[in-house]
């Protein structure tokens, strides 16, 4: 997995995992202190075996007396002279400003039973949403109203904002009546269900509601306002505009909707914070979408985008020059149309994700996350279900990932700007170091051409010798030959047996003198063919390093000859041509020959090193001269004081041993301590083949 992956996951899940916090401790504060009611019959909820204290409060849900096109009022019912159209269940409601029948009134009525140690206790009502005008009636007495009851000509004027309304109860049934009436919006009724309890419980639920609206709303504004300062300081980032807006209009929203801030400062703005709630969400909704194509533009068709803009442009603008029927007949249709982009936005994630793009798994959780809010908001206007307007929640949870993501890039761009400072740092000292390497290299260069210069010199003082010493080699053999051919002509000698010997021998001189010369000079040019075999090292040494002990000791000088020894497991072979180690054991042996004095000592000793055997020949003569030792491999070179005459020897031997041995893949070397003796030594590759045994 890369970094970059690596990086992604982290945030993912930190994400994820911060969302479930979220998601609990917001489950924790709107539904804490719910309880559900027990049944109702009859339009009676029994609660005297209900424990308020460690029960709380309940949702006053089922068993609702209908009243429809009528304003019930206490006295009527006092007199039982009223009966039920029908029993109901809130929240409910009806479309068109007008009930199902065509009236504009209807009265609610249920009947709570308490026990006797309830009588003289304080209860209270929860109001949250009713979105209608209404009066709200206890054991006969008026406790709360909104709005205006008014019948035609005159219409009645609709109340949005939440209340709670105490009043003491008595041991019985104790009556609840709730008139409404509705002309304005589209959808009147009683939108929210009633919470019943002590006071202090429902002060207590509604304080906790607040404190996590305001929570949320403060949230969104800070990021807001932060996307915002991003870009006053950056203005080509479109991207923290557009996510400053979204979280902005969100938050106002939040201000207004249900049990906001604004309604319960100015509820005499009630009309006018319906209308900002509706122009809050339609305006809100493109720029979250203009979000997602600022993040994936390969992803996101930009008709899409602009369709969208153009219908939630047209249904914000109606929110604010429309009647307040109108515009909230808008609600539903835009929530579908939502829940239809919402989707195209989850499979453009979903492509997102697919490409790898940063911060897609996120976004596309909280597109999810959203698609469920949104089916809760229409669930909960249709008065399907009971529960609060959930939407801005999975805007803050989708601002608050635009911002991980944002802060993502950010970071990962100051990341970059680190590296490709640490890599300019590090380009720097590297220049410096090439520099100063250049200069070094330079000079090495320049020492490299002097010794090239030098060796030029060298060479053509060696060629030069060369030539000398071809023809002063040559020249003395054919010099003797001419002579003793010249007195065999003239007569002066006779053609006995002791001087034709002299001539063969200096005739041969010659001929190895040329031969000589021809094996090394194919050497060098890499014409010699060596016929390569694998040779037990025992055998090596058994076969063709002992057969020098009877030439050696023949002369009187001691022959030693020390195979190697190892501890590795297997069979050690080399791949050598033999006959060529062996002329090169056979020049180094009779160079050793050459220079040591009877009564001494040569040695062929065998090492085995690191895949490596390495082979010496030590004798102990008067060793090499110390001018002599540096050009001991050269052509033609020869020691001074040897034993034998010059004509034993050509002075291309070791020349020779030395090609072979690089043939072989090794180097030949000598060390030598004049007076003492010396030690050539060279090595050649072997392998350890293990033995089977059967």
């Amino acid at each position: 997995m890369t970094t970059r992956h690596k990086e992604a996951a982290r945030l993912f899940w930190g994400f994820t995992v911060l969302l479930i916090l979220f998601a609990g401790g917001a489950a924790f504060a709107l539904f804490a202190s719910r309880q559900p009611e027990p049944p109702a019959q009859n339009g009676i909820l029994d609660l005297s075996e209900w424990d308020f204290s460690q029960n709380g409060s309940l949702l006053l849900t089922e068993g609702w007396e209908l009243y429809r096109n009528r304003l019930v009022e206490p006295e009527s019912f006092a007199l039982n002279s009223q009966k039920p159209d029908e029993y109901v269940k809130l929240p409910h409601m009806w479309s068109g400003g007008r009930p199902e029948t065509g009236e504009e009134l209807a009265t609610y009525r249920l009947q709570v039973k308490l026990g006797p140690e309830q009588a003289g206790t304080r209860k209270a009502l929860g109001i949250r949403d009713i979105q209608s005008g209404y009066r709200i009636y206890v054991n006969g007495q008026l406790y709360g109203d909104g709005g205006v009851l008014g019948k035609s000509p005159s219409p009645p004027e609709a109340a949005i904002y939440p209340s709670i309304i105490g009043f003491p109860v008595t041991a019985g049934n104790n009556e609840i009546i709730v008139q409404v009436a509705n002309s304005a919006y589209q959808r009147g009724g009683i939108h929210s269900t009633f919470t019943f309890g002590n006071s202090l419980d429902i002060y207590q639920y509604r304080e906790r509601t607040l404190v996590w609206k305001i929570s949320v709303m403060a949230a969104l504004a800070t990021l807001g306002i932060y996307h915002l300062a991003l870009f006053w300081m950056r203005k080509r980032d479109s991207m923290s505009l557009v996510t400053s807006i979204t979280c902005l209009l969100m938050s106002v929203r939040i201000m207004v909707l249900d049990e906001g801030i604004l309604t319960f400062l100015a509820p005499s703005l009630a009309p006018w914070w319906s209308r900002l709630s509706y122009f809050t969400l339609y305006a809100g909704i493109p720029f979250l979408l203009a979000v997602i194509q600022l993040l994936y533009p390969r992803e996101m068709n930009k008709r899409v985008t602009r369709t969208v803009w153009i219908f939630s442009g047209g249904l914000a603008l109606s929110a604010l020059i429309l009647p307040v029927r109108a515009y909230t007949c808008t609600f539903i249709p835009f929530l579908v149309a939502l829940l239809i982009v919402l989707g195209y936005c989850l499979y453009v994630l979903a492509y997102a994700v697919a490409r790898s793009r940063t911060g897609a798994w996120i976004n596309a959780l909280c597109v999810l996350i959203m698609i469920g809010t949104v089916v809760n908001d229409i669930l909960l206007e249709q008065g399907v279900i009971q529960s609060y307007s959930l939407m801005p929640i999975s805007v803050f949870l989708l601002a608050f990932a635009e911002t991980l993501v944002i802060a993502h890039r950010y970071s990962k761009a100051y990341v970059d700007v680190e590296n490709v400072s640490g890599q300019l740092a590090q380009l720097n000292q590297q220049l410096e170091e090439k520099i100063k390497q250049r200069t070094e290299a330079l000079e090495i260069t320049n020492a490299h051409l002097m010794y090239a210069n030098e060796h030029l010199h060298q060479l053509e003082t060696s060629r030069r010798e060369l030539i000398a010493n071809v023809t002063h080699e040559l020249g003395t053999p054919m010099t003797s030959i001419q002579g003793y051919m010249k007195a065999l002509l003239d007569g002066v000698i006779q053609p006995e047996k002791q001087y034709i010997q002299l001539l063969y021998d200096k005739i041969q001189m010659a001929d190895r003198l040329v031969q000589d010369l021809f094996d090394l000079t194919k050497l060098e040019e890499g014409q010699t063919t060596f016929h390569m075999v694998d040779v037990i090292v025992d055998d090596l040494f058994d076969e063709y390093f002992s057969s020098f002990q009877w030439d050696v000791e023949n002369q009187g000088i001691h022959f030693q000859l020390l195979k190697p020894e190892t501890t590795q497991e297997g069979l050690p072979v080399a791949r050598i041509d033999p006959i060529r180690i062996r002329q090169v054991i056979t020049n180094l042996v009779h160079n050793a020959l050459n220079y040591t004095e009877e009564g001494g000592a040569i040695i062929i000793r065998g090492e085995y090193g690191r895949d490596r055997l390495v082979i010496q020949v030590t004798d102990t003569g008067k060793g090499i001269d110390p001018q002599l030792l540096p050009h001991i491999f050269d052509r033609f070179v020869k020691g001074n004081g040897k034993k034998r005459s010059a004509r034993d020897g050509s002075g291309l031997g070791l020349a020779i041993a030395r090609e072979i041995v690089m043939h072989h893949g090794g180097i030949l070397t000598v060390h030598s301590e004049y007076g003492k003796g010396s030690t050539f030594q060279f090595d050649i590759p072997i392998e350890f083949i293990p033995m089977v045994v059967d």
